[in-house]
């Protein structure tokens, strides 16, 4: 029998995300309320992690390693990190990294995770992109991890976009492909379809095979890895829901061509 959680409104709490992405000092309160949420989902839900044997032997070491994931996951993030850092043994304050947006939305995701203890990197396809890219480089060859949308921050949903494997090229790190999914929580009607987990549900954490590039690969190459990433995420993704009961989310029809041209013009 599934929490009490039916008021959730969805139009209602897009608005009031519109109304506090406006004003900073609410933007501040926002991330406050974000952080504290996810908090608590972590001490009362219950969620199994699933972990592929190359990726737990990658994440025990200290070699860094770039996390892949859709859009719309993007709340299980810190609770698979905090997972696995119990599962392999580590320090629990150790911390994860995420590329987020400069944009309204990004920059209050951002300041939850660090309140949480993770480190936003700031950066967007067309703003800081360098700096970002600059700074990612440096974290994992640290050996840091960094969790990347591999659906951008914008349409089409589920689709890899240009640069995750570009940085795994130029890094020497590998990309684990990494979701959730949960049988209690509300499912938006955003570009993502964002999932949304609610207290007390039980769910279920997966980390695929790693997907490495060499470096000496070339724009063929690039393509052909995205979309092993992209099949690789989608089938994960779709187990995920499948274990929690929930019908899996398709990804978005790619868009036509000269679609493409008339949004870079």
């Amino acid at each position: 029998m599934p929490p009490p959680f039916g008021w959730l409104d969805e139009d209602a709490l897009m608005d009031v995300l519109k109304r506090i992405g406006r004003n900073r000092v609410w933007r501040r309160r926002g991330a406050r309320s974000i952080a504290g949420m996810l908090a608590f989902l972590h001490k009362t839900c219950r969620l199994e992690l699933d972990m592929h044997p190359d990726a737990r032997a990658i994440l025990e070491g200290d070699e860094g390693v770039l996390a892949g994931y859709w859009h719309g996951r993007i709340p299980f993030m810190p609770l698979l990190w905090w997972n696995i850092l119990k599962a392999v043994g580590k320090d629990p304050t150790t911390p994860g990294y995420a590329l987020a947006s400069p944009h309204r939305d990004g920059s209050i995701m951002a300041e939850a995770l660090d309140l949480l203890g993770s480190k936003p990197i700031m950066g967007a396809s067309r703003k800081r992109g360098t700096d970002a890219f600059r700074d990612i480089r440096r974290v994992a060859k640290e050996g840091g991890c960094i969790a990347i949308s591999a659906d951008g921050g914008e349409a089409p949903r589920q689709r890899v976009q240009r640069g995750l494997m570009l940085l795994a090229r130029h890094t020497g790190r590998a990309v684990v492909p990494v979701t959730g999914s949960c049988r209690w929580g509300r499912q938006l009607g955003t570009w993502d379809r964002l999932l949304v987990p609610l207290p007390w549900t039980r769910g279920v954490l997966m980390v695929g095979a790693p997907i490495r590039v060499p470096k000496n690969v070339g724009r063929d190459g690039l393509v052909q890895s995205e979309q092993r990433l992209e099949d690789a995420l989608n089938a994960l993704t779709a187990e995920a829901d499948r274990r929690c009961g929930r019908i899996p989310t398709l990804p978005a029809e790619r868009p036509q061509p000269e679609v493409l041209l008339a949004n870079k013009r």
